[in-house]
């Protein structure tokens, strides 16, 4: 049985002519009738690709999966398995520290009548971030701490608490220009140091942060 290409010739091939290789998909055999496919349903070659096993969509020329050259009958890269889908991240528990700060007129040693330490009640702040910037706040340098204090002592990015994967929490000093104290005695300009419940930090002329627990 031999199909009909359009340039005339007689193919051994019912998708492509064996002599040029145009396609003759729609062409039927020579003393026969080919019913067309229904509309939109791709017709599928019976044998499917040689590399992969993959059935054959009659009209096209190369296999969906491994690209192999029905036509030249040149083979593709063998199929690539598909990656598993990702894991989803672990869900971090929620954390059950919070920041306390508070004004501390007696930590300014040299007090400035001018700029007296202001009178305002104790903030809270859930500490629910990865990190958390302590400092003063500048709208003009695009500097929002999540911790903003009131305090010309204070550096517009002065510290870091870092909530840990364990879910412990560390203090860094970002090298601030007056220091950091924990617990009173300095902490050395730019190192990350654990905390406690109960530790307290002192910065700028006035501030004093409390961690705690939520209650």
């Amino acid at each position: 049985m031999s199909f009909a290409c359009p340039a005339g010739h007689a193919s051994d091939e019912s998708d492509y002519c064996s002599v040029c290789g145009a396609a003759i998909v729609a062409a039927a055999p020579r003393g026969a009738s080919a019913a067309a496919p229904p509309a939109g349903v791709a017709r599928k070659a019976p044998g499917g690709c040689p590399v992969c096993g993959e059935p054959r969509v009659a009209d096209a020329r190369f296999c969906e999966v491994c690209r192999y050259d029905f036509v030249s009958r040149t083979g593709g890269p063998p199929p690539v398995a598909a990656a598993p889908p990702a894991a989803p991240a672990p869900m971090r528990a929620p954390s059950k520290w919070q920041l306390v700060v508070t004004i501390d007129a007696s930590l300014d040693t040299e007090p400035d009548p001018a700029v007296p330490a202001p009178t305002e009640p104790p903030r809270v702040f859930p500490i629910e971030l990865p990190e958390m910037l302590v400092g003063r706040r500048d709208d003009k340098q695009h500097i929002h701490p999540a911790v903003p204090v009131h305090d010309p002592g204070s550096s517009r990015r002065h510290a870091r608490f870092l909530l840990n994967a364990d879910g412990t929490v560390s203090l860094h000093d970002l090298a601030s220009t007056n220091g950091t104290k924990l617990n009173g005695s300095d902490v050395v300009s730019g190192s990350i140091v654990p905390l406690k419940e109960g530790d307290e930090v002192t910065l700028g002329r006035w501030t004093r942060i409390r961690l705690g627990v939520r209650t």
